[in-house]
């Protein structure tokens, strides 16, 4: 039934090539026409299949790559690149993070817990409702 509606599960490889060359051509309009070299993976797809370009992801980023080595070198650098700052406490019972656990309150139960941020000494506390 499949075969019969036109419907295939894999292109041929002749088809490979000339949806390859469809791709090529669009990113290349786009590379020229908008910022797409600032677009990163998700971005960049979402935007080829908006303009109506039925995308096959692994070759989308392969032919990328060798349109704008550039814009996919400048965007790989950074990545995940983001420096954790200190956090510096001057002393105990300085500062406390207080949270809630809410989930089981509906039962009569509410979980809150804090942490003294210098010791990282954690009383828990359980309050259950009357």
């Amino acid at each position: 039934m499949r075969l019969a509606l036109g419907m295939r599960r894999r292109f041929q490889h002749t088809e490979f090539t000339v949806h390859n060359e469809v791709m090529r051509q669009a990113l290349q309009a786009e590379l020229e026409n908008s910022q797409i070299t600032l677009y990163g993976r998700q971005y960049t797809y979402q935007r080829l299949r908006q303009c109506g370009i039925p995308v096959a992801r692994d070759r989308m980023f392969s032919i990328l790559h060798e349109l704008d080595p550039v814009g996919v070198a400048s965007r790989r650098l950074h990545v995940n690149y983001m420096p954790k700052g200190g956090y510096f406490v001057s002393g105990p019972n300085y500062v406390w993070s207080i949270d809630g656990h809410h989930k089981l309150s509906m039962y009569g139960i509410e979980i809150y817990a804090g942490v003294d941020a210098y010791s990282r000494y954690i009383p828990l506390a359980f309050d259950l409702k009357p």
